[in-house]
């Protein structure tokens, strides 16, 4: 019954393929042809994927990203380096549908890369990392993806190259853990934390010391003027300054229940 129902399926697209040189290819890899007219791909895109150099696995992986919408171009990047294993041309497919650039993907594309590497680079970009960031991440190949994700979660949160570079290693050359890469990156963290924790404390400070001393630069009379008319009617100044004072008061407190924000010695979640 399986050999009849070939038969008559490769009766149907008798015209697309002979057009596509599949004589070559395993049963599996037909499959994978025959799949791609199933779901209507035009001929010039299965023979993308149609060549004996790539096995099955990687022709299924080129002809998911034409399924959900890649353009040759796009499908290209992976599609003509059959040294990519399927699970590294996963990678590249998953960056480019979600909407990387070609320029982006070109630079995680490789094969000295582990796909676990692969995917932590790419949610760097995902996740917002500019081209230097993700240079520097390249640039640690070396690492296990663990310990690359480590590095990846201090890039997100704004630390600098060269604090990374001593959670990675330290002076005498030895490279440390995951664990101690992240243990190192929190204090960092709750470091940069704290600090933006006082520059609230201090705008908070200046702010208010401001709003309290600041006076209208006018003659004694007009000024009691003012005092006069203030006793009866609100001005719209105090009343912003009374609103921004309640609203300040509602963001300290939120703050302070922040993890990133909490007192010393309390624990930080990253």
């Amino acid at each position: 019954m399986g050999l009849v129902k070939d038969f008559l399926e490769k009766l149907k697209y008798r015209n697309s393929l002979k057009q596509i040189d599949y004589q070559d290819l395993n049963k599996m890899q037909v499959n994978e042809v025959m799949e791609g007219l199933r779901v209507g791909l035009a001929v010039s895109q299965i023979k993308m994927y149609s060549h004996d150099i790539l096995n099955d696995k990687q022709m299924k992986e080129i002809r998911t990203g034409m399924e959900n919408g890649l353009s040759k171009l796009q499908v290209a990047l992976y599609a003509n380096k059959p040294m990519l294993t399927h699970i590294q041309m996963r990678e590249v497919r998953l960056g480019l549908e979600g909407n990387l650039s070609n320029s982006q993907v070109e630079m995680y594309a490789k094969a000295t890369l582990l796909p676990e590497q692969m995917k932590e680079i790419r949610k760097g970009f995902e996740y917002g990392l500019n081209k230097e960031q993700v240079e520097f991440l390249i640039d640690k190949s070396f690492l296990t993806p663990q310990q690359m994700r480590e590095v990846r979660i201090g890039l997100e949160n704004e630390l600098p190259l060269d604090l990374l570079k001593k959670c990675i290693k330290q002076e005498n050359g030895r490279v440390r853990g995951a664990k101690e890469i992240e243990g190192i990156r929190k204090v960092f963290e709750e470091g940069k934390a704290e600090i933006s924790k006082k520059n609230i404390e201090a705008l908070k400070t200046n702010l208010f010391k401001k709003l309290e001393t600041e006076k209208p630069k006018s003659s004694k009379v007009s000024e009691e003027k003012q005092n006069d008319k203030s006793e009866t009617q609100s001005t719209p100044e105090k009343n912003n300054a009374q609103v921004y004072k309640q609203h300040y008061d509602e963001m300290m407190k939120s703050y302070l229940n922040e993890a990133y924000a909490q007192e010393e010695g309390d624990e930080i979640a990253i």
